[in-house]
């Protein structure tokens, strides 16, 4: 066996440790690789590799996804590793004793991002939920991943495809429904308002409500652990009360003289004067107008830009092979979403670590 002191010399090198927080899964204290940096993707393989060498154990973890701190199991994850893929990215972790080195390797954040993870945001949720008489286990269902694909997909339409060489549509706006999935679980559990209602309240004010609004109907649905898709039901119920209103909202607007040009999940742009109508607020899974007068041109389903007095902005979803070249969007000026060929995706090989690919 190679000596682990060598391993501790070679990973202090690129990063402390941190003391490992009893039951928990992970450090805050991460050294962070950015996806658009090769040298990053490099170093980050390298790292992962020379782990392999020791033969470390795979950490023990719990149904919650925390580090096991069971008796039986401390043996175990006294010298272990294990690593965690997310649609962000890639985390690795290393146990050595009380000691953590912690990586990550993921999606460029423009802003520092704050928030707390999906798992904790839905734990976080499920607590608050229990001070108020509510136990969501009571809501877990048994088939919960059949349940999973009956549910909707996510609105996500662009209907007017343009080119580089088309002028944007003017006179554009954009209709947006308030935390409309978790306002969909309140209108069709009323009994969750009171959880519910509370936390978009304080959500300026608060990063952990408005973690917990983003996060929980996608947790309840999940396949991973801990969720098992066990509230897959109550996801299933919040979605498809979205996509009835942003439909029924597409109606009105299409019978007013209005043009619909796209749906983005929990809203919808359109063309024509601007629209005021019955729901109209700033209240929980009410509707305004978050973008008005804007030039409007969309690539495909998952590309757009628009300029609102006089400032661009562009949604893109994925990351692309010109987010390696211009990885700050806000940089990004008009026309640059057709400055890109391909989707770029990154997976993990458990005997290579980090690989990239275009779609």
């Amino acid at each position: 066996m190679i000596s682990e002191y060598k391993l501790i010399e070679f990973l202090n090198k690129y990063h402390k440790p941190t003391i490992q927080l009893k039951r928990d899964s992970y450090s805050n204290n991460y050294k962070k690789y950015k996806f658009n940096d090769k040298d990053g993707i490099n170093e980050f393989n390298l790292i992962y590799k020379e782990i392999l060498k020791y033969n470390l154990n795979k950490t023990i973890l719990t149904k919650g996804g925390r580090v096991s701190n069971i008796s039986r199991n401390r043996p175990n994850n006294s010298r272990s590793y294990y690593y965690n893929k997310t649609s962000n990215g890639i985390s690795l972790n290393v146990i050595l004793g009380e000691y953590v080195w912690s990586f990550s390797l993921g999606i460029t954040k423009n802003k520092e991002d704050k928030q707390m993870i999906p798992r904790l945001a839905f734990n976080t949720f499920k607590d608050i939920c229990m001070s108020n008489g509510i136990n969501l286990d009571d809501y877990a269902i048994d088939n919960g991943v059949e349940i999973k694909k009956t549910i909707e997909k996510p609105l996500i339409k662009m209907f007017y495809h343009m080119n580089e060489n088309d002028n944007g549509l003017t006179n554009v706006h954009h209709i947006d429904f308030h935390s409309s999935y978790p306002a969909g679980l309140c209108n069709t559990h009323p009994e969750f308002k009171k959880v519910i209602e509370p936390l978009y309240n304080e959500r300026k004010d608060n990063p952990t409500n408005k973690a917990m609004l983003n996060y929980t109907i996608g947790c309840m649905q999940s396949t991973k652990a801990p969720y098992y898709s066990k509230w897959a039901q109550l996801s299933k119920d919040a979605i498809h009360d979205n996509n009835d209103r942003v439909k029924e909202m597409s109606i009105r607007l299409t019978l007013s003289g209005r043009k619909i040009l796209g749906y983005n999940t929990d809203g919808i742009w359109y063309q024509g004067e601007i629209y005021h109508g019955k729901g109209e607020g700033n209240k929980l899974g009410q509707w305004s107008n978050d973008h008005i007068n804007c030039t409007f041109r969309s690539k495909n389903d998952g590309a757009y830009e628009f300029i609102e007095n006089g400032k661009y902005n562009v949604v893109m979803r994925g990351i692309t092979t010109y987010d390696k070249i211009n990885p700050n969007r806000d940089d990004w000026q008009w026309g640059d979403i057709y400055k890109y060929a391909d989707l770029l995706v990154l997976t993990f090989d458990e005997s290579e670590g980090v690989k990239e690919y275009e779609v």
